[in-house]
C-alpha cells in the first residue's frame, strides 16, 4: 500500500483528524517523525483533513544544535520548536525506554496544553505497535497495543498515531528516496534492547509479511 494512502486510511478509519485541528508533531529527528511530518504536509490541504501542524523536539541531554532538522521543517514549511528539558545524571542512568517515551510524552502534552493544540500526532508505526503487543502479552501477560488514538482528559489533547498502518519498511524507504539525514536514537542501549528482541520475534511470527501483520493488529485494535 502506499504510505500517504496507508495513512489517509488510517485517519479515517479511527477519524484522527479533522479540519481545524491544531495538530503538535513530536519530532525526535528519526526517520518515523520525520517522515510522519512529511505525509501530514501532503494531507493536511485535503478538504477533509485541513489542520494546522507545528513540531516539536524534546531535548534531554546536551547536544549540538540539529541545524538540518531545523532545514527540513524549514523546507516542509513547518514551525519548528525545540524544548531543552534535561536530566539529571541519575535520571538518566535508571532511564528506560519506557520512563524515557513517558516522559517526553508528558512535556509534549503540557506544551500542547499551553499553547492551545487539541492534537499530538507521534511517529509509532505497524511494527512499533505489534512489537509492544508482544512485548505486552509474554512479559506481562496482558493485552495491551499502542492506540490509534487515545484522549487524555487532565491536558484536553487527543494522542494520535497516523503511521499505525504504515510498515517500518515503507517509511525507510521514502526516507531513502529523498536522501533525508535523520538522527539515530542516542539511548546507550542502542538496538541491543528487549525491544529488538521482540522485534524479531514479531518478523519469526508473521514471517515479515504485511497482510499477516495487518491482520494480527485489527485483531486487537479497537477502531
Amino acid at each position: 500500500m502506499n504510505i500517504i494512502k496507508s495513512v489517509a486510511k488510517a485517519i479515517s478509519d479511527f477519524n484522527l483528524i479533522q479540519k481545524g485541528d491544531r495538530v503538535l508533531i513530536g519530532a525526535s529527528g528519526g526517520k518515523d517523525s520525520l517522515a510522519l511530518s512529511y505525509i501530514l504536509t501532503q494531507l493536511k490541504h485535503w478538504p477533509s483533513y485541513e489542520c494546522s501542524l507545528t513540531a516539536v523536539q524534546v531535548v534531554t541531554h546536551d547536544i549540538d544544535e540539529n541545524t538540518a532538522l531545523q532545514k527540513h521543517y524549514q523546507m516542509m514549511d513547518i514551525p519548528f520548536v525545540v524544548l531543552h528539558e534535561p536530566l539529571s545524571p541519575e535520571k538518566q542512568q535508571n532511564l528506560t525506554c519506557y520512563t524515557c517515551a513517558t516522559y517526553r510524552r508528558v512535556i509534549l502534552m503540557n506544551y500542547a496544553r499551553a499553547h492551545h493544540f487539541n492534537k499530538i500526532a507521534l511517529g509509532h508505526h505497524l511494527d512499533d505497535a505489534l512489537t509492544t503487543l508482544l512485548m505486552n502479552l509474554i512479559l506481562q501477560g496482558r493485552i495491551d497495543v499502542l492506540e490509534a488514538k487515545r484522549y487524555y482528559e487532565p491536558f484536553h489533547v487527543t494522542l494520535i498515531r497516523p503511521l499505525i498502518y504504515t510498515p517500518e519498511e515503507s517509511i525507510i524507504r521514502l526516507i531513502r528516496t529523498h536522501g533525508w539525514h535523520t538522527v539515530a536514537c542516542s539511548c546507550v542501549r542502542g538496538n541491543q534492547g528487549i525491544r529488538a528482541e521482540y522485534r524479531k520475534k514479531l518478523e519469526f511470527l508473521t514471517g515479515g509479511e504485511l497482510s499477516a501483520k495487518l491482520r494480527l493488529l485489527s485483531a486487537f485494535l479497537k477502531k
